[in-house]
Order: structure tokens, then sequence, then C-alpha cells
């Protein structure tokens, strides 16, 4: 697939997300955020979120966010991609902080830029499914200036965000009828008969819409950033005044303006987020990415010890057993 001219790509990477710990650490021995973690799918989850989308954005038009603590993790990872410009968040000062660093220093190079805006923790093993819609989502901004991508449910899962699609705006594009977040089982029954998505948190705007729905959120923040791209502020200073007031999620920012958002669908990509061990040996489709999986487990075993393993990872018993 061709490039999409103009196309830049903020990839949040700066999750502190242990949830995999158990199981990062049986196969690697070594506890990191999942996005970092050599589990499934060759590479990384951040590794193989910017292959997904290498052949529509070059390097040079990529900024990935990480935590000040991953960043030297995150640049031996990214070094087989030479361009990609890294941007460290010094301090945990929220979600707003984590998209406004980078929507600011594209918005800065180019405000009439289209913006594709994706977490870097999801595992998406049909990744086509999904650049076609990104794809799709980029040529249909005069549909909506917002563009939210929502996924068909797959797996069960009870507090995942939902988006409710409303009425055709033309071609793929629907509009956004309302968002969802931490369903209750019968809520995410109701959600799922009624035609909801899950949520992506994968967008796609342009650079101006986009920063100004997240500059009416954290007006503060806005302008420390502006500040600090336009060179008269520091990346401290930022920081300092982003930990001043309550940040907000990205999905928070798009609620409010909602009417005037757009969603596209994707269907067979096989998108999650892994949330649990179990979740992520449940996902893998092919049984010898599996075996190998449960291979390097055993190997590390050897040093950990199968039965201290084995009650830190439960599921793996089970899979072990079954395969």
């Amino acid at each position: 697939m061709s490039r999409c001219e103009d196309l830049h790509a903020i990839i949040l990477a700066s999750s502190e997300d242990h949830r995999l710990k158990s199981l990062a650490e049986a196969l690697g021995g070594v506890d990191v955020p999942k996005q970092f973690a050599l589990i499934a799918g060759g590479g990384s989850l951040l590794q193989q979120t910017v292959a997904r989308y290498a052949s529509l954005v070059p390097p040079e038009r990529m900024v990935v966010v990480v935590a000040a603590a991953c960043e030297a993790l995150a640049r031996a990872q990214l070094d087989e991609w030479p361009g990609i410009e890294i941007i460290t968040r010094p301090a945990d000062c929220g979600a707003g902080l984590d998209l406004l660093l980078p929507l600011g220093r594209v918005f800065s190079r180019n405000p009439d830029a289209r913006v594709l805006v994706t977490p870097a923790d999801h595992y998406v093993p049909h990744p086509e499914a999904l650049v076609d819609a990104v794809v799709a989502a980029s040529q249909a901004l005069d549909k909506a200036p917002v563009i939210l991508v929502g996924v068909s449910s797959g797996q069960r899962r009870s507090s995942q965000a939902w988006i409710l699609p409303g009425r055709p705006l033309g071609g793929r594009v629907l509009s956004v009828a309302g968002l969802a977040e931490h369903a209750s089982p019968v809520q995410a029954a109701e959600l799922a008969a009624a035609g909801a998505l899950w949520n992506t948190s994968t967008v796609v705007a342009r650079a101006e819409h986009l920063w100004y729905l997240a500059a009416r959120q954290l007006p503060m923040q806005a302008e420390a950033v502006a500040r600090l791209w336009a060179g008269k502020g520091s990346l401290a200073n930022a920081a300092a005044t982003a930990c001043l007031m309550p940040s907000a999620e990205l999905n928070s920012a798009l609620l409010r303006g909602a009417r005037n958002s757009g969603m596209i669908a994707v269907r067979g990509s096989g998108w999650t987020d892994w949330t649990c061990p179990e979740q992520v040996m449940d996902s893998i489709e092919d049984p010898r990415e599996l075996e190998l999986i449960l291979s390097r487990i055993l190997l590390q075993q050897q040093a950990t010890g199968r039965t201290e393993l084995r009650q830190r990872v439960p599921t793996i018993s089970r899979h072990a057993t079954a395969a």
C-alpha cells in the first residue's frame, strides 16, 4: 500500500501498564510495560505498531511519546526506523500531556496535516483491515473532521469502551451517536445488540481540529506545549504546568465534540488490547506461534522454577496441557 501524502502518525507508547507482568517475566525474565514486551507477532507491540503503518507514513513523519523510564528501551526497539522522533515525557502527568506533546509537535510543523493517533499496546494479528480503514478515514476528513476507528467485537469483555454508530456521512464513515466506557456485562450485551463497536482509541483527524479539541479540554497545558515547540518554553515547564490541573483522556475531548465526529468500522482484524495473560494466550491463532510461546516459557522455567512460575501465571498450565 502506498504512503498517504501528508499523513503524520502519533504513537502513544507512554503507558506504564504492567498487567502482563507475570507473562512478560515468564517469557523473558523481566517486567516491562506491555508495549515493550516480546510476546507474539514478531517484535514488541510498539514495533508492530510502527511496522503496521510504515507503508503509509515515513519515519520522519512519525512521533512516538514514551515515559522517561523507558526511553532507552524505546530507542533500542525503534533503531531500525531511523528518523522517528521520540518524545520523552519527564513525569507522569496523565494522558492529556501524552497527547498534547506529540500533537503540538505535528501542529507546529504543519497545522493542515492529517494525523493518525494510535496506542502502541494493542495486538492486531490481521492488520490489513485496520490499515485500510485508516487510509479510508484519512481520505474522508471532508465528511468529519475527526474519525474514530471501531472494531467488531469478537472476544467477550465487560469493561471495553464502545462507539455507538449514527447516521451515514458518506462512504464508510458514520456519525458518532455516543461513546460508552466501563460497561457492565448487561450494558455490554445491550451495546453489542445495538451495533456498537469497540473503541480502539485510534483516531484520524486534521491536526488543527484535534489540537482545538484537546486544547479546549486542557487550555493551560496546550499553551505550555505551544510555547515549548515555539522555542519559548521548556519540557520541564510544560510538564509542571500539566500537573497543576486534572488531565483529560482523548476520548473525553472527543466526546464533547461528538456531534462533528465520525467513525469507521473494521472487521476481521483480530484486534485486542491484551488486558491479562489469559487473553493473550487465547488471542494467538497460529498453533505454531502458541507452541513457540510455550517453549520460551519452559526455557525460562529452568531458571525460575516451574512451581513458582505456574503459580504466577496459572493460565499457562492450562494452555500447555491443551497443547
